[in-house]
């Protein structure tokens, strides 16, 4: 015995699957779009040249809705992928992985959330360093 517990392989899997995930999402206008990996951290941001023209305020909103998006996207690929595990495994784990499922739905909830007070702050300390405040 190696004294290491046994790996379960649908866990593994689950583990696997969301290392590979990533979020996509885009403003309504369809001139922001954003890509996050499985942690909900943004790995790409797409502005087109015509938002560029937006006020300030106009595109942070746009940015930020992409956001939500690209995490509700998130979100809905580890729902599934958390379902598709419970499936697999034993009946009596499935109110386990529906709790877990739930529960990494509030996290990427949340983490989204603060992400967008972060993005709202560095905003404002851009724009009130550009106003000389």
């Amino acid at each position: 015995m190696s004294g290491e517990p046994e790996r379960d392989p649908v866990a593994d899997s689950v583990l696997a699957a969301l290392d590979r995930a990533s979020g996509h999402g885009r403003s309504e206008d369809g001139l922001v779009r954003v890509a996050i990996d499985g942690g909900g951290i943004p790995s790409e941001l797409t502005i087109d040249s015509e938002a560029m023209r937006q006020t300030p305020a106009a595109l942070s909103a746009s940015i930020l809705e992409a956001l939500r998006h690209a995490h509700e996207d998130l979100r809905v690929q580890v729902g599934q992928e958390l379902a598709r595990a419970a499936g697999a495994g034993d009946p009596a784990g499935t109110p386990s992985a529906a709790d877990d499922a739930a529960r990494v739905a509030d996290d990427l909830d949340r983490m989204a959330q603060d992400m967008s007070g972060e993005f709202e702050m560095m905003r404002c300390r851009v724009f009130d360093a550009i106003d000389g405040r």
